[in-house]
C-alpha cells in the first residue's frame, strides 16, 4: 500500500491528501494485467476510469497510429477523463507485458463526495493543460503555414475512400473543414464536434455534393481543424446571451462539471444535491433556466417540472433535463412531452452549453 500511495501522490489532483486518503483511495483500485501488444483503451472508449503502471510499459497512440508518448511504471494515464466524461481522445497499448491498477469512475465518484477539494484541483490542472495544448497547436499551425505544408492529416482517395476519411473526422471530434479535390472540382465539408454541418461543392445542394464525392476514386484531401484563439474566445464570450442557472443532480461530478462548463461562459450557477435543496435555492435566485436529473428517489423529473410549474411565476420556466443510458424509452417519450423542455446527454456538456444559450436567446 506504501508503494501505490506514494504513486497516488503523484497524481496531481491527490497531491494534498493526507495519508488517509490517499489509503482510502487505494482501497477503491483494482488489479488489471495486459499482455504485450494488446489494447487497454481506444479513441473513442468512454472516458469512466483510470490506471496506475505498476510494471510494464505503455504507448499513446494517435488515431493514424503515431506513438506520442510512453508511460512506464510508477505513472499514471486517463486521470483527466474521469471528471470530464469526454471519450478517449488517444489509444492506448501495452508494449510489454503490464501490470496497472485501475481506479472505475463509481468508485471515483464515491471519492469525490468524500473529498470535494479534488474536482477544484482538477479544474485547475484542465485550464492549464488546454493552455498548454492550444500553444502547441497555435505554433504548430504558424511552422505549417510558414512551410506551406497542409494544417493537418492529408493524403490520396486512391489510399482513403471519402467515408473512411469522413469517418475519421466524426471519430475526432473535429472542429474545422475537410477540404477534397477532384480536378477541376473542390469540396468542402465543414463539423462542427465531429458532427457534419454543411457539404459545398459548386452550385449542389448537400445531399447532391455528397453523392459526387461518394463517386470519387481519385483526388487530394486535407483535414484544417480550427485553431482555437483565446483572444476571440474571450470576444465571444462577450456576445453571448447568459442568465441564472439552477442545476439539481444527484451526481456531484455531473453538478462540477455543469457548473465549471457554464461557470466559464459567464453564467451564474447554483446547485443542489436533491429536490428539497433545489426547491430552496430556486426561491433564493429566481433562476432563468432549470437544469434536472430525469429522476429523483421522491418522483420522476417529469412530475418534479409539473409541481415546479404550478408555482405563480414559474409557470413557463424552461427545463433542460439531463438523461443517460438509463433513461428508458417510456421516460424519454413522456420528458419530450413538457412545454419549453430540453433533453441532454449527460456526457455531453458542450451540448448542454449550447441549449442553454439557445434558450436564453
Amino acid at each position: 500500500m506504501i508503494q501505490i500511495g506514494e504513486i497516488l501522490k503523484e497524481v496531481p489532483f491527490f497531491r494534498s491528501l493526507g495519508r488517509d486518503s490517499i489509503d482510502f483511495i487505494t482501497e477503491k483500485l483494482k488489479f488489471k494485467q495486459f499482455k504485450t501488444n494488446s489494447t487497454i483503451c481506444k479513441i473513442g472508449d468512454p472516458g469512466d476510469k483510470m490506471w496506475i503502471v505498476l510494471s510494464g510499459k505503455v504507448a499513446v497512440l494517435a488515431a493514424n497510429g503515431e506513438v506520442l508518448a510512453h508511460i512506464a511504471s510508477g505513472n499514471y494515464f486517463g486521470e483527466m477523463a474521469l471528471l470530464t466524461g469526454e471519450p478517449r481522445s488517444a489509444t492506448i497499448a501495452a508494449t510489454e507485458d503490464t501490470e496497472t491498477f485501475v481506479l472505475e469512475k463509481q468508485d471515483f465518484d464515491v471519492i469525490l463526495e468524500k473529498y470535494p477539494s479534488i474536482s477544484i484541483a482538477m479544474s485547475k490542472i484542465m485550464s492549464q493543460r488546454l493552455r498548454d495544448t492550444n500553444a502547441v497547436i497555435s505554433e504548430k499551425a504558424k511552422q505549417l503555414k510558414s512551410t506551406g505544408q497542409p494544417a493537418g492529416p492529408s493524403g490520396n482517395l486512391r489510399d482513403k475512400h471519402i467515408t473512411e476519411v469522413i469517418a475519421f473526422c466524426e471519430s475526432n471530434s473535429l472542429t474545422g473543414t475537410l477540404e477534397v479535390v477532384n480536378g477541376a472540382d473542390k469540396a468542402v465539408v465543414e463539423f462542427e464536434k465531429g458532427v457534419l454541418q454543411t457539404v459545398k461543392l459548386g452550385s449542389m445542394n448537400d445531399d447532391e455534393a455528397m453523392d459526387t464525392m461518394m463517386g470519387w476514386e481519385d483526388g487530394q484531401f486535407v483535414i484544417k481543424p480550427k485553431i482555437i484563439s483565446f483572444d476571440s474566445a474571450e470576444e465571444q464570450k462577450t456576445h453571448k446571451t447568459t442568465g441564472t442557472i439552477l442545476v439539481i443532480n444527484h451526481s456531484m461530478v455531473v453538478r462540477k462539471v455543469i457548473e465549471r462548463n457554464l461557470g466559464s461562459l459567464g453564467h451564474t450557477v447554483k446547485s443542489a444535491g436533491d429536490i428539497t435543496e433545489g426547491i430552496t435555492a430556486m426561491k433564493a435566485i429566481k433562476p432563468d433556466v432549470i437544469i434536472s436529473d430525469f429522476k429523483y428517489e421522491e418522483l420522476s423529473g417529469y412530475d418534479f417540472c409539473m409541481q415546479i410549474r404550478e408555482n405563480s411565476g414559474y409557470e413557463n420556466i424552461p427545463f433542460i433535463f439531463i438523461t443517460d443510458a438509463s433513461t428508458d424509452d417510456d421516460m424519454m417519450k413522456k420528458l419530450k412531452t413538457i412545454p419549453d423542455a430540453s433533453l441532454v446527454d449527460s456526457q455531453d456538456v458542450s451540448a448542454l452549453a449550447d441549449t442553454v444559450v439557445k434558450i436564453l436567446s
